[in-house]
């Protein structure tokens, strides 16, 4: 590889709704950004091939974008780079380099510049120093009423966007008026990610005065590790809200108020169980509030009529692409976890910058 000329490779995660997986090649390095599974349970990226790399940085801890770690073997071994909250939820990892939630890091020499992305607990964008700067921003929001969002301040010729909600741009108050008839008919199931929207929704419901909460062991544990180890990830104000919340939410029993458990699709953790227990019974509503991968319980529920989908914002609208790609002045726009369908309706959107899903773009 020349060691002046930088690259992205896109092994998975643009052109369509897959895990997370893109190889960055740069000063005689290769870095892998992120290593996903799914959404869909089971699929992995195709690294069958790639030589090995020399390092892979994670931007945040789902599923999509963590879960293919059992792939490391094949790509050499190579040390992750993650910020400390992400790192203490991996397993069978024994070389972990730290990357700050916000500020400068490094990542093989090579520095790189972290802000908050919005979305989940210790999760971040990452811009290399690379050429005109390279951004990458994994999944972000700026809408989050939970976790803090850093914008980016300095300029990235080329970015790497989250675009999961393509041209989409009602804003997340739309979503709670669409989610409010359900909360205020009761009693109603919401299977939640509890390192994600699952907290967020549950201080929305605190905020407006909803006292019948319930959630199942690992929402109660993401409450108590957002007050206290994760208290970074929070917008500032939070942190006694969420600590009330924590005091105040009661374990699931039966079909009573606003439950919330994980896991969002069904597939394991309590709302395996309680999706189980309550398919076939009239009560409680149940309502899906994020991407429903194909081949899920949730998948099949939604499909009988049995759950009912009303999205929570946790990705950004069109609105806030626009605004990034206009901010760091990028020159050219990869949009990420969306279909090839939205590309063209992307690009006008994003004009005038160039927006590509190439399998290979010059940086």
């Amino acid at each position: 590889m020349d060691n002046e000329a930088a690259s992205l490779r896109i092994i998975s995660g643009v052109g369509a709704k897959g895990p997370a997986c893109f190889l960055l090649e740069a000063r005689g390095k290769r870095l892998m950004l992120d290593l996903g599974e799914g959404p869909p349970p089971g699929v992995l990226p195709n690294v069958d091939g790639l030589a090995s790399i020399e390092a892979l940085v994670l931007s945040h801890g789902h599923k999509d974008h963590v879960g293919g770690l059992s792939l490391i073997g094949k790509l050499g071994n190579p040390p992750i780079y993650a910020t400390e909250i992400v790192a203490r939820g991996l397993s069978n990892c024994s070389t972990v380099r730290p990357l700050p939630v916000r500020g400068m890091g490094e990542v093989l020499g090579i520095a790189v510049e972290t802000g908050r992305n919005g979305h989940a607990p210790g999760g971040i964008w990452l811009r290399f120093a690379i050429g005109d700067g390279f951004l990458y921003t994994g999944d972000f929001s700026t809408e989050s009423i939970l976790y803090a969002y850093d914008p980016p301040l300095n300029t990235a010729a080329t970015a790497l966007i989250d675009c999961s909600y393509a041209s989409y741009n009602k804003p997340i108050a739309a979503c709670w008026d669409q989610l409010a008839p359900f909360v205020a008919r009761g009693p109603l199931l919401l299977p939640v990610p509890a390192n994600g929207r699952g907290p967020e929704i549950a201080l929305e419901l605190a905020r407006r005065g909803f006292t019948d909460i319930f959630v199942d062991d690992a929402m109660q544990a993401a409450l108590r590790r957002l007050c206290t180890s994760e208290s970074i990830a929070l917008r500032a104000g939070v942190s006694e809200e969420i600590k009330r919340l924590a005091d105040t939410a009661r374990p699931i029993v039966d079909a009573r108020g606003v439950m919330l458990a994980a896991s969002a699709d069904g597939t394991s953790g309590a709302t395996a169980r309680l999706l189980a227990q309550w398919e076939h019974a009239a009560e409680p509503a149940i309502v899906l509030t994020g991407y429903v991968p194909p081949g899920t319980p949730a998948d099949r529920l939604v499909k009988s009529g049995r759950a009912q989908f009303a999205r929570w914002n946790v990705h950004p609208l069109v609105s806030d692409t626009i605004a990034l790609a206009r901010d760091v002045r990028a020159r050219t726009v990869i949009p990420a976890f969306c279909d090839r369908s939205q590309l063209a309706g992307l690009a006008s959107a994003l004009a005038p910058a160039q927006v590509t899903m190439d399998e290979r773009i010059a940086l």
